[in-house]
C-alpha cells in the first residue's frame, strides 16, 4: 500500500512541478512580449518552499499532515504562489478594478 502512496504522491508533483514551469514560462513570455517587469525569476521561491515542504516529509518519514515545519512550508509556498498568480493576471489584464 505504501508502494501506492509513493507513486500518487510522486506523480501529484510533478503535475505541481509541471504547472509552475508552465506559469513561469507563461510569465517570462509576457514580460517580453508586453515590455512590462513582470519578476517571473520570484516564482522560484514558491517552488522552492514547496519543494523543501515535501522533501521534509520525504526525510521524516511520517504521514502526510504530521509535520507542523512542513504544513507550514507547504503553506506558505501555496500562499506565495497565489499572490504571484493573482499579482501576473493584474497586469496581464490590465489591472481592471
Amino acid at each position: 500500500m505504501q508502494v501506492v502512496e509513493y507513486v500518487l504522491a510522486l506523480c501529484s508533483w510533478v503535475a505541481i512541478g509541471m504547472l509552475l514551469v508552465f506559469l513561469g514560462r507563461i510569465a517570462y513570455f509576457y514580460q517580453k512580449t508586453s515590455g512590462q517587469r513582470v519578476g517571473y525569476y520570484l516564482l522560484l521561491i514558491p517552488a522552492l518552499t514547496l519543494a523543501a515542504g515535501a522533501i521534509w516529509y520525504l526525510v521524516s518519514n511520517v504521514e502526510f499532515t504530521a509535520e507542523p515545519v512542513a504544513d507550514l512550508l507547504l503553506f506558505g509556498g501555496g500562499l506565495l504562489l497565489i499572490l504571484f498568480g493573482m499579482h501576473l493576471q493584474e497586469l496581464m489584464t490590465g489591472e481592471r478594478r
